[in-house]
């Protein structure tokens, strides 16, 4: 198919692009960047069968050290160790400020599942100084969001309530309604923590509100326990039995559970000791809040003088507490181990990525330079070749055009001399007519009148047309011009036009056309008019010009 230079050329061509497609970015990581936000589950799924030892380019790196800990986050898996979103902060900077900014915030979150609250500090303010240099609200609403949460667990509540407006308002901003509802949940928690349970309940109606319009089941129901806990706060526990009631079922487990445990609650705050008991039954699953399930079972129990039972349930309670602390224990241990194991794992497959990249970079670094000397060779060659053949064809091009101007004028002369000639006998005869025709105006001005009314017509009418014809020869076309661009002038206009061309006076004009001089000035004056002269314009020089 091809000589051997080219076809080497081919070859070092398709390596020279295959080593610039390494710094494209992988399908995969296009693929799960689309999916995060409406489906962060697939694309965590997509992630994981990425191989990132196989991101050759700091930028794919990067990307996939930041999608894989915004897919974690997304999907409530909670990330401790900070050495997944470490290439992302490191790479990205004021060039790329949003990615920056998402970075050092997902950075935040791993500082704060460890409860390192310094570090999630520092964080949470680099990440908020890129948002600020963006126009991504959604970014700088979950920052505020964030700091309103470190706020909360240092018991700053004034603190806590201005980050959490400014959340809502940069989630309203970027048009996040389930996020905006979050956020006046976490206002009204706020206010309730600072003991101001009315603006409490202001916010939490709001948030009800647009979840409605959401129609967010786990959202509604959120709104309305909060509803309820703020008038339970208040010693209103008919209401917040009331709101506790409204709070649909989710279909997941530990949140109907709350609601379960919650209306036990405010039953037995009202006495009503059985409908707290069938409350309490229906629970499956205790999750975190198991020491306090069963601190309630053991008040109704101290209620009903069932102090068999209370005991047990106290013993329990101590069971709990005592299970949850090791699962805790357990979980921190598991989890540092595995970071550590991790971490062992990462360093030596970096040492052997760093060698094979080595070797690798050196080999397509020699092969780049190899295919780049090929094709500036073959390029100069096609560009002198190229010259050539673009000098011979305008050499050609050139002598093919003179030719047929050569031709063009031979042709043109030959039709030229034969209508030159034509037009010189008949220019001849014409103007031997007119000067015999302004002589006998001077010698015989009765010729004009003659007395045979059948001949005098004929004359003139040959007159008329001869004197025309030369006049469009000295002025070429002059009477057809006239009327082409004047189509309400007259025969007689025209007629009148050549003899001022052909130099008759007046006098002599009224006398050829036998009428009064009053009747040729006056013709004259509407002569101008339809040709459009002004008073200053000279009618013969403007024919003359015309």
């Amino acid at each position: 198919m091809f000589s051997r230079p080219y076809s080497r050329f081919w070859l070092y061509f398709l390596l020279c692009i295959s080593f610039l497609g390494c710094s494209a970015v992988p399908t995969g990581l296009k693929t799960a960047e689309q999916l995060m936000e409406k489906a962060p589950d697939s694309a965590l799924h997509i992630l994981q069968h990425i191989n990132p030892h196989k991101l050759y380019t700091p930028s794919n790196k990067a990307l996939y050290a930041l999608l894989m800990s915004q897919a974690l986050d997304r999907n409530d898996i909670k990330l401790e160790s900070d050495s997944i979103i470490t290439p992302a902060t490191d790479y990205y900077t004021e060039k790329e400020p949003e990615r920056a900014g998402y970075a050092w915030f997902y950075h935040a979150r791993t500082a704060g599942n460890r409860g390192n609250a310094n570090e999630q500090a520092n964080n949470l303010l680099k990440a908020q100084a890129f948002a600020q240099l963006t126009e991504n609200y959604k970014l700088r609403g979950l920052i505020y969001f964030d700091k309103a949460k470190m706020y909360e667990s240092q018991k700053q509540f004034d603190s806590m309530i201005h980050y959490n407006k400014l959340s809502f308002r940069s989630f309203q901003l970027s048009n996040s309604p389930q996020n905006s509802v979050v956020s006046l949940i976490n206002l009204g928690v706020g206010f309730l923590h600072d003991s101001r349970p009315d603006s409490a309940i202001r916010y939490y109606t709001s948030a009800g509100k647009l979840a409605s319009m959401l129609h967010d089941t786990l959202l509604i129901s959120t709104v309305d326990k909060s509803l309820g806990s703020a008038y339970y706060h208040q010693s209103l526990y008919m209401e917040a039995l009331n709101y506790y009631r409204l709070a649909p079922l989710t279909h997941i487990g530990m949140y109907d559970s709350n609601k379960w445990y919650l209306m036990a609650e405010a039953y037995n705050q009202t006495g009503k000791l059985d409908s707290a008991r069938i409350m309490l039954k229906r629970i499956k699953n205790t999750y975190e809040f198991a020491p306090q399930y069963y601190k309630l079972w053991q008040t109704i129990y101290e209620k009903e003088g069932n102090l068999k039972e209370a005991l047990n349930t106290s013993i329990k309670i101590t069971q709990v507490k005592d299970s949850l602390n090791d699962r805790k224990l357990a979980i921190s241990f598991a989890g540092l181990d595995k970071k550590y194991k991790y971490q062992g794992l990462q360093l030596e497959n970096q040492r052997l990525v760093i060698n094979n990249k080595q070797r690798g970079l050196f080999l397509l670094f020699t092969l780049f330079v190899l295919s780049m000397l090929v094709v500036a060779v073959l390029i100069w060659r096609l560009n002198t070749k190229k010259k050539q053949f673009d000098v011979q064809n305008e050499l050609l091009a050139k002598e093919k055009a003179f030719v047929e101007i050569e031709k063009d004028k031979v042709e043109k002369e030959k039709e030229n001399s034969t209508l030159l000639e034509k037009q010189l006998k008949l220019q001849a005869i014409l103007l031997l007519n007119i000067e015999q025709h302004r002589k006998n105006v001077f010698k015989q001005p009765g010729i004009w009148k003659n007395e045979s009314e059948e001949m005098q017509p004929a004359q003139n009418n040959t007159f008329h047309k001869e004197l025309i014809a030369c006049m469009d020869l000295e002025y070429p076309d002059i009477s057809l011009r006239l009327i082409k661009k004047f189509p309400t002038l007259s025969k007689r206009d025209i007629l009148i036009c050549c003899l001022l061309l052909a130099g008759f006076d007046t006098g002599m004009i009224a006398t050829i056309l036998d009428v009064k001089l009053e009747s040729i000035t006056k013709h004259r004056y509407r002569l101008r008019l339809k040709l459009q002269l002004q008073n200053s314009d000279n009618l013969v020089d403007y024919l003359r010009q015309f």
